[in-house]
């Protein structure tokens, strides 16, 4: 919105009053805007939430003063609120967004509260900051993103590790409400956004509750009541869509389907005419431009706490759809739909039968993948045993655009927790890739998963390697034995034929045997690890990850015969090929490494593998 006369004027807050209140043609007189500018300490008001059930109840408020410039080019206005429990609970996760109105016109939204305070004291985000920083065009499909998010994730899936826990995933979102629970209690911070957890186990919730907690809101865990028409969670379109109005719970619902994950706060307000809605009072995720179901909510019951007390709420039908997320609040409109990725998980248990999930991701470059992570977490928690030795065999198929499919499958093995973030991770990883890399974002249609449970450890250990021959000539086989000892098992001996190169006589050459994060270290070690420069690049280095069930045996040589070519790894170059690279000067494109994997190999096992072996060798002369 241009602003003709000076910010801050009488006549420029007129004006603005004059313009918003026209903006939403149809709404009664006593419901115009008024501007912060006009506010003053001492005021008295009125808000508006759901304490229980769907009924909307009003609470008293009254003005304490205006914090001009609590943040840049924002004001926040500080109030005190009593009636219905708020002596009891204080001010409530999943009132963010209630509306305030002062002699019958809107203030704004409550939507920030001091931690641990014993007075319901709480700060009003003005609604005509929650207009003018949601007002960019409710068009493209989201922020650019980099390749840090799921960062931990991302590098276990490189690496293929079948037991590496990678603890908090590093997520590059803001942080409304991250360190509420740490900060003085003088600080001001954006109220938690309740999140409503249907079908999620106790260890799930211990897992991901601190991620979540990075984007400000806190998770509930389930036992939650759910209409028979929202069952289905995103499915649009119920025969007579609730009504909405300013005070009612709503939801924005990141998973749907068999699971649900659902952010509750408060609707401030809802044009009839256009069916735009606004919530919250400061950021949900902080995402800007985004496409999240807006589902209708009914509070079940508020909750005191000494920590923080919280509304607990059900999901109804989805009514609408989320598409902006600023720092002054969410905006969405009522009757479109939001996109989606379904994400279907077959499993089939340790005892017999096969069970079936069905979820619905919120598509968003950044947010996927952590939906993705977090819906196969809370089911594989449910299908495992809490403790113990087990097995989860995993494979996955991810479609993206032009019906190409993408495929991985890996075996876990070992302990509860660290298999079912590796299984987890491994799906996660990819999806990450694909929307986030720094190519091109490519679009995932859907996600086909299939575990296979066991209860017992298929695990390997490699004991021992050697060759069949001492003697060791040029262009010829040697044959490799490989010892392998199973988890309360015998050891078992495999072996596979390693190609000595014609032009390697007289060179004193290394075998090596590892497993997968063996292989990705050497990667590193040489600096064959490469940077996608197109699309085929980056399908393939999905196809090309460490498996924690595959072996992998190596031929090194000392010479500088590999390089990286416009991204491409090439393991063994003649000379010729060689002295062209080193003559390069375009910055970049080529470069020459320390050492060359002269031949790469692998065996598969049917369990998860670890060890390695390194045997030297000198290929004889001609």
């Amino acid at each position: 919105m241009s602003r003709i006369f000076a910010p801050g004027s009488r006549a420029a807050a007129g004006l603005l009053a004059l313009v918003l209140a026209t903006a939403f043609p149809g709404r009664p007189a006593a419901q115009e805007i008024l501007p912060v500018s006009e506010v003053r300490a001492g005021m008295v008001g009125e808000g508006r939430t759901v304490f229980h059930g769907e009924e909307i109840e009003s609470f008293e408020v009254e003005i304490l003063g205006v914090l001009d410039g609590a943040m840049a080019g924002r004001s926040i206005v500080l109030a005190n609120l009593s009636g219905g429990p708020l002596a009891h609970t204080g001010v409530m996760q999943g009132m963010s967004g209630s509306p305030v109105y002062v002699d019958g016109r809107l203030l704004g939204a409550v939507a920030y509260a001091f931690p641990f305070a014993k007075d319901a004291i709480c700060g009003i985000t003005p609604f005509e900051e929650m207009v003018r920083f949601t007002e960019e065009p409710l068009t493209g499909a989201g922020s650019g993103a980099s390749a840090g998010g799921l960062g931990p994730v991302l590098r276990f899936y490189e690496r293929g590790a079948p037991s590496l826990d990678p603890g908090p995933v590093d997520l590059p979102f803001p942080e409304p409400g991250a360190d509420a629970f740490t900060q003085a209690a003088s600080r001001l911070a954006p109220i938690l956004t309740p999140v409503a957890a249907s079908g999620m186990t106790a260890q799930a919730h211990r897992i991901l509750a601190p991620l979540f907690r990075q984007l400000g809101m806190e998770l509930s865990v389930g036992g939650l009541s759910f209409p028979a028409s929202s069952a289905t969670g995103f499915q649009t379109g119920a025969e007579t869509p609730p009504s909405l109005q300013p005070g009612s719970p709503v939801g924005a619902t990141l998973i749907g389907g068999d699971l649900l994950l659902m952010a509750t706060g408060t609707v401030t307000h809802v044009d009839e005419i256009t069916g735009e809605v606004f919530a919250f009072g400061h950021p949900f995720t902080g995402l800007g431009t985004m496409s999240i179901p807006m589902q209708a909510s009914r509070v079940e019951a508020s909750i005191a706490s000494l920590n923080t007390s919280f509304k607990m709420a059900s999901a109804g039908p989805t009514i609408g759809v989320w598409r902006q997320d600023r720092d002054a609040g969410i905006r969405g409109r009522l009757g479109s739909r939001a996109r989606t990725i379904p994400l279907e998980v077959q499993v089939i248990g340790s005892r017999g039968g096969r069970r079936s999930y069905r979820l619905e991701l919120v598509d968003h470059e950044l947010f996927t993948p952590l939906l993705a992570f977090s819906g196969l977490i809370s089911i594989l928690s449910q299908e495992e045993r809490p403790a113990g030795a087990q097995t989860l065999e995993l494979s996955a198929r991810i479609a993206v655009a032009e019906g190409r499919t993408l495929a991985v499958e890996d075996v876990f093995a070992s302990g509860a927790g660290g298999m079912t973030l590796a299984a987890a991770g491994l799906v996660a990883a990819p999806v990450q890739l694909l929307l986030s890399n720094p190519v091109e974002r490519i679009p995932v249609r859907g996600i086909e998963v299939e575990v296979t449970a066991s209860e017992r450890a298929r695990t390997a250990t490699v004991t021992r390697a050697w060759l069949d021959s001492s003697r060791v000539r040029p262009g010829e086989d040697a044959t490799l034995r490989i010892a392998v000892r199973d988890y309360r098992g015998g050891e078992r001996v495999r072996q596979i034929a390693v190609p000595i190169p014609a032009n390697a006589a007289g060179q004193r050459l290394q075998i090596l045997v590892t497993d997968a994060l063996g292989a990705s270290a050497q990667d590193a070690r040489l600096g064959a690890n490469t940077t996608p420069t197109h699309v085929g690049q980056i399908f393939r280095a999905i196809g090309r990850r460490r498996r924690a069930s595959r072996l992998y045996v190596r031929l090194i040589g000392n010479a500088r015969s590999a390089a990286v070519v416009a991204g491409e790894y090439l393991p063994a170059l003649p000379p010729s090929v060689r002295s062209v690279i080193a003559r390069d000067s375009s910055g970049g494109v080529a470069r020459s490494l320390a050492g060359s994997v002269l031949w790469d190999g692998h065996l598969d096992l049917d369990a998860t593998v670890s060890g390695t072996q390194r045997l030297n060798l000198r290929v004889e002369e001609r």
